[in-house]
């Protein structure tokens, strides 16, 4: 009898085994199958793995961690970025915590990535796990259907705007010009243009800016740090990968939660003064003639966390791209006069008037400038894609580098600008100099010429008139800093000397 007690159970144990072996064989098929899936397209296709950076722990990478974090602190991650490049070859393979990497400097496979194949790539779960506590709801970190969301969210704001509103642009870099003395002593213009792209960009959002530049000791300062400190914990937060949330960020946090405040005070005032409207109003330009950003996107969405983030990412691109590009083109023309005379020269065509937007397409050689100094100095100077299926990437394999490379499913692509921006077999041997004549043919690579977004746009245009302006209002400059260019590695890239200069009228 107790033996018989004991039957329903035995039946259901042979039930749970059955199960347990048929999903072991049903998991088996499909890695099977996966397997064999791979091996045709590597025949199909003739790929090779390309060279393999060499990684001491195989499971975690914590090795590739720790050198990227120190690297990042010693400004010489791009510095060894290329030495990495030269020793493995311009695609390589490695791996970051759970994953596993191709890094490329391949304009093909770059292409392939972020164009031919784009619809089989996504920003993924490590860039949005370390971007998420500042942007969740961005553009800047959204894949699939909620990046066309967010994209279609802001593209009839963007269309709408006055990417070339100079009267703005205008009003502040007077606020520029009077914070550069005359009387010879030392500027850091890397402070000031940070402040300055600050109250444009604010400016252009909320149509009122902090106005950190004539007060520097007001809210405004405290603002812009609060961002810097955000954005190097974001960086190091993707670089620590899944073990970002065992590293105390007491500090990273407290300044996050500060920027979001300050964005959502915004918000909350722009959506109540939409609902207080009436219905002829909401629909009325009410700014009398001037565009302003967030009105635009609340006619859009009262979902505060969507607006803030949106905000935030605009914000955050708007202000470190141009503060970045300005710095390091004045980093450059202090040390090089026959560059600032030469810019000289060409701005006589406008008499001493302020630029229109036609001028500012006109002046070709400072577009070179400026072409140059992305080159040299890219404001970004590397991202990343992650694959969510097979794809092939066309060259980078072998023992010469040039057989197609299989990416499989959850590969981490990275590219890095920086270091593709100084091949001298692209760029030729000069590639490391700054030299703005090599775009008169414009000849570039494909990454270089991508079509620009509106937030790039709105970037190059603010820096083209505020690089005339100050060009018409200084007849000469001085460096002040004796060190070369080194870099200071963040969401962007700038010259963590600054630029220290002295100039005159």
């Amino acid at each position: 009898m107790e033996f018989e007690s004991l039957r329903p159970f035995d039946g259901f144990s042979q039930l749970l085994l059955g199960g347990l072996i048929l999903g072991a064989v049903y998991y088996v098929i499909t890695i099977a199958r996966k397997y064999q899936a791979r091996k045709n397209l590597v025949l199909q296709h003739g790929c090779k793995p390309p060279s393999r950076y060499p990684v001491w722990d195989p499971f975690l990478g914590l090795d590739v961690v720790y050198d990227a974090l120190r690297a990042a602190k010693r400004n010489t991650f791009i510095e060894e970025k290329i030495s990495h490049y030269n020793d493995y070859g311009n695609t390589h393979s490695s791996r970051l915590t759970t994953y596993p990497v191709i890094s490329t400097i391949e304009p093909q496979n770059i292409k392939t990535v972020l164009s031919t194949n784009f619809k089989d790539f996504v920003i993924g779960s490590p860039r949005r796990r370390a971007f998420g506590p500042v942007i969740a709801n961005s553009v800047l970190v959204a894949d699939g259907v909620e990046w066309e969301h967010a994209r279609a969210f802001l593209k009839p704001s963007f269309s709408r705007s006055q990417v070339g509103d100079l009267a703005t642009f205008e009003t502040h870099v007077k606020h520029l010009i009077d914070a550069i003395p005359t009387d010879g002593s030392t500027v850091d213009l890397a402070e000031l243009f940070l402040r300055y792209t600050a109250d444009v960009t604010t400016d252009f959002m909320f149509g009122e800016s902090i106005l950190s530049q004539p007060h520097p000791e007001a809210f405004g300062r405290e603002l812009t740090d609060a961002c810097r400190i955000g954005q190097l914990g974001a960086e190091r937060r993707f670089r620590l990968g899944i073990l970002a949330n065992l590293v105390p960020q007491g500090e990273f946090y407290r300044s996050v939660d500060k920027v979001h405040s300050y964005m959502e005070s915004h918000v909350d005032k722009a959506i109540q003064q939409r609902h207080s409207q009436s219905d002829e109003k909401k629909d009325a330009n009410t700014n009398n003639g001037r565009y302003i950003f967030l009105n635009e996107l609340v006619k859009m969405t009262d979902d505060r966390m969507i607006l803030r983030d949106q905000l935030l990412g605009i914000f955050l691109a708007g202000r470190d791209t141009t503060s970045a590009l300005l710095t390091n083109l004045f980093f450059v023309l202090a040390r090089r006069p026959d560059v600032w005379k030469r810019l000289h020269r060409e701005l006589d065509s406008l008499h001493g008037r302020k630029p229109s937007l036609e001028d500012i397409k006109g002046l070709r050689y400072l577009t070179f400038c400026l072409n140059e100094t992305l080159r040299l100095y890219p404001i970004v100077q590397g991202t990343s894609r992650v694959a969510t299926k097979d794809v092939i990437l066309p060259t980078g394999g072998g023992n010469d580098g040039k057989s197609p490379v299989l990416a499989t499913a959850g590969t981490l692509v990275i590219f890095h600008f920086a270091v593709l921006h100084k091949r001298k077999d692209l760029w030729g041997e000069d590639a490391d100099e700054f030299r703005p004549e090599r775009w008169q043919d414009e000849k570039a690579s494909w990454v270089s010429k991508q079509s620009l977004t509106a937030i790039q746009q709105f970037a190059l245009t603010e820096a083209s008139y505020t690089a005339v302006r100050l060009l018409q209002e200084f007849t000469g400059i001085e460096s002040r800093d004796s060190q070369p260019w080194t870099e200071s590695l963040g969401a962007t890239v700038s010259s963590a000397n600054g630029a220290k200069v002295s100039m005159m009228k």
